[in-house]
């Protein structure tokens, strides 16, 4: 048994510094939520740094919380627990270095961590420049998307057309996560718009500009010690791509997700992983699957929302295999399934009463409630369904538990 801290940013310091929309406090709980309860289920103690205001509902988390005011007091509180546990878990975004810097933290106070080594977080983030080595590494392997790294609107539509990418192109941040700061560019127009987004909500002057891929997005979660990796799961993503007027999201998905080129996107998200020295525990790796094959568009050095899916539908407990994968080297002979698989999807909801949550906490379909955040008058919940006869079904089953949970709340 290991006494493990468990820190997930949107949870124990985002929300603190008032900056973390509903929809990212959804996945990050739902994630924390589940790996707590795996945790907790392989026989592990678990320590969670909570925001004092999200501690107040009371959420449904089977741990001891350690409750913070801000993230300057949840680095503190990562500090001052480091002498009395046996590893800790960064559950936390690339975005300004945020992740690299929390586990480099770790690392220099001596406390082995489930993450990968920051060298590998800071390796991989920067999205320019993991597309540069993947193409000198593997280039004849893992196809990626044509990418341009710009500095200002005017160079990005000059650079657009010098390259060759046409319209239309997507705009994004070089490290942001999810689909943040993302934009779908149809006219030249739209460009300083897409610009502007990522200036105002990342404070950066830097982006990359990256062709449209026509396809299926999907994800693959790994199992990785550092020098091999298994992948274990693919993942259908629900992306909504929208022009700078409107909001890029990414919405839920399914796990696993049966697909013709399921073995080509494990193959190729495989020899990605297998590029950078240091990618431990669980890692993700974004795919558009095309006509031409997949094509990788990201690596998560980190817990990615799809492991809702695989704590739910799973044939193991892969909160242990994170970290017999990250401390002990030990990867699974094998990875199997229940037999059936489970949708998740975000869904907006009315700003709640503290009391409603109570009733909602015992939701079973509930992953995580619509917490009422400060400053939104909108909630958002994540729920779920699992089903064994179909994916039709599985479909069928959340949309009844979407209108259950509205019910309720009306």
């Amino acid at each position: 048994m290991l006494k493990i801290l468990i820190y997930e940013h949107a949870c124990g310091g985002g929300l603190a510094e008032g900056v973390v929309s509903p929809g990212i406090l959804s996945e990050g709980f739902g994630m924390l939520r589940l790996c707590v309860a795996d945790l907790k289920a392989a026989g592990h103690e678990v320590l969670v740094i909570l925001d004092a205001e999200l501690a107040r509902f009371n959420p449904p988390i089977e741990a001891d919380i350690i409750p913070v005011f801000s993230f300057k007091e949840a680095q503190q509180a990562i500090l001052k627990t480091c002498v009395n546990i046996d590893a800790a878990y960064i559950i936390a975004p690339e975005t300004g270095g945020v992740l690299h810097a929390l586990v480099k933290l770790l690392e220099q106070n001596g406390v082995p961590t489930l993450n990968s080594h920051s060298s590998a977080i800071q390796a991989v983030s920067n999205k320019f420049n993991l597309y540069r080595i993947l193409e000198t590494k593997v280039g004849d392997k893992v196809k990626v998307p044509k990418t341009i790294q710009v500095d200002n609107a005017v160079q990005g539509v000059r650079e657009c057309v010098i390259d060759g990418l046409g319209l239309p192109v997507v705009v994004k941040p070089v490290d942001g996560v999810g689909c943040g700061g993302l934009s779908f560019v149809e006219e030249v127009s739209q460009m300083e718009g897409a610009v502007e987004r990522i200036a105002t909500e990342f404070a950066s002057e830097t982006f990359v500009v990256q062709e449209f891929l026509k396809g299926e997005a999907v994800s693959v979660s790994l199992l990785c010690t550092g020098m091999q990796s298994l992948p274990v799961s693919l993942n259908k993503q629900n992306v909504i791509l929208s022009t700078p007027k409107g909001v890029s999201g990414y919405m839920g998905g399914v796990v696993p997700f049966d697909h013709e080129m399921q073995q080509e996107a494990f193959k190729a998200a495989e020899a990605v992983v297998n590029c950078f020295s240091g990618l431990r525990g669980y890692v993700g790796v974004d795919l558009i699957l095309t006509d031409m094959g997949p094509v990788v568009v990201d690596v998560n050095p980190r817990l990615t929302t799809s492991f809702i899916g695989l704590s739910c539908v799973g044939g193991c407990n892969f909160a242990d295999a994170i970290v017999n994968a990250a401390l002990k080297n030990n990867l699974p002979s094998k990875v199997f399934f229940s037999g059936r698989c489970v949708c998740f999807s975000k869904m907006e909801t009315p700003k709640v009463d503290i009391e409603l949550l109570d009733i909602l906490y015992g939701i079973p379909e509930l992953v995580s409630p619509p917490f009422p955040v400060q400053d939104s008058q909108r909630g958002c919940a994540l729920i779920s369904s699992i089903e064994g006869n179909s994916l039709e079904r599985a479909h069928h089953l959340l949309e009844e538990a979407k209108k259950h949970l509205l019910n309720i709340m009306m």
